[in-house]
């Protein structure tokens, strides 16, 4: 089997894309604030924003690579930016994401790491021919 499959429709990488980007909105926003405190009290080492924004990663670069196009990795990551938008909204005593450190690294990092994640698929898809120039 030489992977020769043909691209899937483009309203069903759409709306993978989508529904991934919501699931890892759904996930990171969960993961967003956990820290380990190595002391018992003290500082706390805040890495649940870290993996999650791993997750979100890991997430829009399978989807961008199974659908062989890099602006499905950016319809992942606006989904999840869309996610995290709504669930940080402070209405009564609902909102999950809050103005501090995990909260901002999550946010931001939606932002930064979408294009990131983008462009990493497009220099993986392109042609071997491209890469050899």
């Amino acid at each position: 089997m030489t992977g020769t499959s043909t691209p899937p429709r483009r309203w069903a990488a759409f709306a993978a894309a989508v529904g991934a980007g919501v699931g890892a909105g759904l996930l990171g926003t969960s993961l967003h604030g956990h820290a380990w405190y190595p002391n018992g009290v003290g500082s706390a080492i805040p890495y649940g924003a870290g993996l999650a924004l791993l997750l979100l990663a890991a997430v829009s670069m399978f989807v961008g690579l199974w659908s062989r196009s890099s602006w499905i990795a950016v319809w992942c990551g606006a989904a999840a930016y869309l996610t995290a938008g709504l669930l940080s909204l402070q209405i009564g005593s609902a909102g999950m994401i809050f103005d501090n450190i995990p909260g901002r690294v999550w946010l931001y990092g939606i932002a930064f790491t979408t294009p990131l994640m983008a462009w990493l698929t497009w220099v993986v898809l392109r042609p071997r021919r491209a890469r050899r120039k």
